[in-house]
């Protein structure tokens, strides 16, 4: 008998990157991205092709990371914004095998896949990509999707503790050549299986924002991702990105990377980039899907402290759901990532109006500045670091 060839074995990106300044791009699986806009040059995300050219573009510009959102279910409103979605497993599978080296993420809701299930899913994009898989860990805030699937959302905190044993029995799966049993409040697992292995150590992401959920994240995974409370001072911001990173190390002896996503705007005058975000966000804006938005997300994801607290947001919520702002020429783009930059933020999940046009113009203009700042290194020397591969 022939001995099968293995699967040649990549780095993923997100873990062995150098680059100051992480980037990637965010939400281009979903209608309208992470904009709330009825603007009709929105990003319309069921063209299969516009995804894989976005994803080649940002691969060949060495970028580290494509990140999709989790929505099973639009905002409603005219536009119904993320109404029509890919769903990221699969999503993630289709454009691995288009891709070279930037890693592929799934966002998933935990409450809705076995993790036995789910992690024969992820090893499986694990071999497409030869190692550049990474998980997105959601425990389910929006109670009209979780309604869907089990007719009911669970208590804040018990979402975590479903996570716990979630993530206990998708670890064990990656990882024990030996079949394994698990009884939990949530799963019983009698001789649990799983092969083949991952190629390498996934990579484990989680945006929980409230007490329990940056436990979680601190203790699981490897980068938090942060809605910035960036309407607030630099001092407010340091402490919100200090506390995960603080609680990692002192609780739990861990390092995690510290990501945001970002709406960028780019002209070529600092005037028309605020002409063109003051169309699609304000005279464009769907008010209707805001008002959901607002209302869900800040009564259940535990990010903001209530309703009130996301009402600041609104502007941005249209503009790129909250995301940091990057507003301006070229220069200024490169200005503000490094105020980011020096505040804790390790990476940079990018989001456009119009994705391809969008990434383009970044890829040309604003990449060789961000080179040139010492922000990047070139994308034919971002990684070197060895390869961490799953015992």
């Amino acid at each position: 008998m022939t001995a099968m060839t293995p699967v040649p074995r990549k780095q993923n990106p997100v873990r062995h990157s150098k680059n100051k300044i992480k980037l990637g791009v965010f939400g281009f699986n979903i209608e309208g991205g992470c904009t709330l806009t009825n603007a009709p040059e929105r990003h319309h995300a069921a063209d299969w092709q516009s995804n894989v050219a976005i994803a080649q573009m940002a691969d060949r510009a060495g970028m580290e990371m494509l990140l999709p959102v989790g929505r099973w279910r639009g905002w409603e409103g005219d536009s119904n914004p993320m109404g029509v979605s890919y769903e990221t497993y699969t999503w993630a599978a289709g454009l691995a095998s288009v891709t070279e080296q930037i890693a592929l993420f799934t966002t998933s809701h935990l409450s809705t896949v076995h993790p036995l299930f789910a992690a024969k899913q992820a090893a499986t994009i694990d071999h497409i990509s030869g190692g550049r898989f990474g998980l997105n860990i959601i425990c389910g805030w929006f109670g009209k999707e979780m309604g869907m699937f089990n007719g009911l959302q669970r208590e804040h905190d018990r979402r975590y503790d479903h996570a716990d044993e979630w993530l206990e029995i998708a670890l064990r799966a990656w990882g024990e050549q030996e079949a394994f049993d698990f009884q939990g409040d949530f799963f019983q697992i009698a001789q649990g299986y799983s092969q083949p292995k991952p190629l390498n150590q996934p990579f484990l992401m989680n945006a929980g924002g409230s007490t329990r959920g940056r436990r979680f994240c601190t203790q699981h995974c490897d980068a938090a991702f942060l809605i910035l409370k960036h309407e607030d001072d630099d001092d407010t911001i340091r402490a919100q990105i200090n506390a995960y990173r603080d609680q990692a190390r002192i609780e739990f002896g861990r390092e995690i990377q510290i990501w945001v996503y970002a709406y960028v705007v780019q002209e070529d005058s600092l005037a028309e980039a605020e002409r063109k975000l003051q169309y699609y966000a304000n005279e464009q804006g769907d008010d209707a899907a805001l008002d959901n938005v607002t209302r869900e997300i800040g009564i259940q994801s535990g990010m903001f402290k209530d309703a009130a607290d996301a009402e600041r947001f609104r502007f941005h919520f249209k503009a790129g759901f909250a995301g940091v702002p990057l507003v301006g020429t070229a220069p200024m783009i490169v200005e503000q990532m490094q105020r980011w930059s020096d505040l804790g933020v390790d990476g940079l999940n990018l989001t456009w109006l119009d994705y391809r046009s969008g990434l383009a113009r970044f890829v040309d203009e604003v990449m060789p500045l961000m080179e040139q700042a010492g922000q990047r290194q070139t994308a034919t020397s971002i990684i070197t670091a060895p390869t961490q591969v799953l015992a």
